[in-house]
């Protein structure tokens, strides 16, 4: 690996994004050695490569009409022309799949797909962060996956380490969003609380629409105003093997800085 390139999402105490990190706000530690040059570069201008994945199994099914029009609302304001989606809904398997260049498009994209079964939620995120979209060497961009569900999953083949490994390869920050009451704590959260924190996205739990709008909203922000770091890393070893990376804010005001937890090194 010739460049190791991590997005970040820098916030002040009250959560809202910064917009202006710069390199002397943070000190980044590879596997607890500090890196000593590194650029950082607003990414705010950027094109989206955003997955949107919704769970449609039984245990959801509630939620789902709320989710679908609040979904379109906040899409079709926030989606620029330039921006690039992919809706999956998934139950026990992929029912539907589809790329959307236009606001238009999304009403088709999330009309009557088929609900209830069982839920694959590890083989879904794996397979859509291992999308084109996601994988090319294209231009320089932003990739998020947001993901609609309750974190519980009863037929995958791969696990949840297998589907964090993928997004982190992959480049792809995982928001979470679940739908019920936030004071009282579900079975899946712990799930999704990982898949966001360990890709450098952020979980969320809506009870209504009101508080999905909200989250839709936070998200759209953090990856308007996010950033690239870049850095040269140190000799491989010839292994393939995971390297921590701890992005620490130096700023004495509250600020938080998020990323993924780290890279895979070629064999």
């Amino acid at each position: 690996m010739s460049e190791v390139r991590l997005t970040l999402v820098a916030t002040d105490r009250n959560d809202r994004p910064l917009s202006n990190l710069s390199p002397a706000d943070i000190v980044v530690l590879e596997d607890g050695q500090p890196v000593p040059y590194f650029e950082l570069r607003p990414a705010a201008d950027l094109p989206l490569r955003v997955g949107i994945v919704l769970d449609l199994s039984d245990s959801t099914q509630k939620s789902w009409a709320t989710v679908r029009n609040t979904l379109l609302q906040s899409l079709q304001q926030s989606m620029r022309a330039d921006d690039e989606l992919l809706v999956t809904a998934f139950n026990s398997r992929i029912e539907m799949e589809r790329t959307v260049a236009d606001p238009a498009q999304l009403q088709a994209a999330l009309t009557h797909p088929r609900t209830g079964g069982l839920t694959a939620l590890y083989d879904t995120l794996y397979h859509v962060c291992d999308q084109a979209m996601f994988t090319s060497d294209q231009a320089p961009h932003r990739s998020a996956l947001i993901l609609f569900s309750d974190g519980e999953d009863d037929l995958s083949l791969h696990d949840l380490s297998d589907a964090i490994a993928k997004a982190e390869v992959s480049g792809v920050a995982i928001y979470t969003v679940s739908a019920h009451n936030p004071k009282v704590r579900a079975p899946g959260d712990a799930v999704l609380h990982d898949l966001a924190a360990d890709t450098g996205g952020r979980d969320f739990v809506a009870k209504n629409a009101n508080q999905l709008q909200e989250a839709l909203a936070a998200i759209d922000g953090e990856l308007r105003t996010s950033y690239l770091l870049y850095y040269r890393p140190p000799e491989e070893s010839g292994k393939r093997g995971f390297r921590r990376v701890y992005v620490l804010p130096t700023r004495g005001d509250g600020a938080q800085v998020r990323s993924r937890a780290g890279y895979f090194t070629a064999p």
